[in-house]
């Protein structure tokens, strides 16, 4: 409700690019509030739980909103095309994690980065623009992703840990999460809705949680929280994007905003049941 009133309130003072700045510095306090508070709840529970928890559309709906409010429900609805193959994408991101944190942390976080900017990129070059070929493209890679997580790395789900938050641990978390968010949409301002489309898809909430569980809870519950998220973040979030896709132009930003998100608590739910048989 409260992004429905500042849409509408006068800004007569303001030009359209400090408009655009002012609304840069919602998104970041937004996005900072949202994501900071999802981690924290994820650590409350075990890998399971918190991987659903922490698997929630968060920045996706933020960025997707926010393109729709500072260009058009329509610009947010072209944003889409890329995000299912995006979140693919985002499983070999947390693949890769996986795969090198034993070695060291610093050399799998480096290296799955480089592996996302590199594929992520590479559809940005090539004008990918396909959304029947993004969702199929998501289910090889996710299912590729998580049986190598399941069957070669045998990644183990684990109990809660109640770790205590410190003032530097919270203010890492809304640091991370509001930069990536807002960078989502300055790049959709400046780039297009391809390009906001990827930024919007960034893996804001895995890297996060990679930094946050690493060091307050230790490389094995780490990598087991990045598995149970693999499933939970990915499937939810192209659950979103999808129903944005269609609804974004047919209810507008609210009403768009709103079904897509009940529509992805339901996806929440299903992926839950499933978390809780194979993961």
């Amino acid at each position: 409700m409260m992004f429905y009133l500042l849409r509408f309130l006068p800004f007569p003072f303001m030009s359209m690019d400090s408009l655009f700045l002012f609304k840069l510095v919602v998104t970041f306090l937004v996005g900072s509030l949202w994501l900071t508070g999802t981690t924290i709840l994820a650590e409350r529970f075990g890998s399971k739980i918190g991987g659903v928890i922490a698997g929630m559309p968060s920045t996706i709906v933020i960025a997707l909103f926010f393109i729709g409010w500072t260009q058009t429900p329509v610009a947010a609805s072209q944003a889409t095309v890329v995000v299912p193959l995006i979140m693919g994408i985002d499983g070999i991101f947390i693949l890769t994690y996986a795969s090198l944190v034993r070695r060291s942390f610093p050399l799998a976080l480096i290296s799955s980065l480089f592996v996302w900017l590199c594929f992520s990129f590479a559809l940005v070059l090539i004008h990918f623009n396909n959304f029947g070929l993004s969702l199929i493209g998501f289910l090889g890679l996710l299912l590729f992703s998580y049986v190598v997580m399941e069957y070669v790395l045998r990644v183990k789900s684990l109990a809660g840990r109640n770790t205590p938050l410190s003032f530097s641990n919270v203010l890492l978390r809304g640091l991370v999460s509001g930069l990536i968010i807002t960078l989502a949409v300055a790049f959709a301002k400046l780039g297009g809705p391809l390009l906001g489309g990827v930024f919007a898809s960034f893996p804001a909430v895995f890297l996060s949680t990679m930094i946050l569980t690493y060091f307050a809870q230790g490389r094995v519950f780490s990598v087991s929280v990045m598995k149970t998220l693999m499933l939970s973040g990915t499937i939810n979030t192209t659950v979103y994007a999808s129903a944005v896709r269609f609804l974004y132009p047919l209810l507008g930003l609210i009403g768009g905003t709103i079904s897509s998100f009940l529509l992805s608590l339901v996806s929440m739910y299903v992926v839950f049941l499933l978390v809780k048989k194979i993961a």
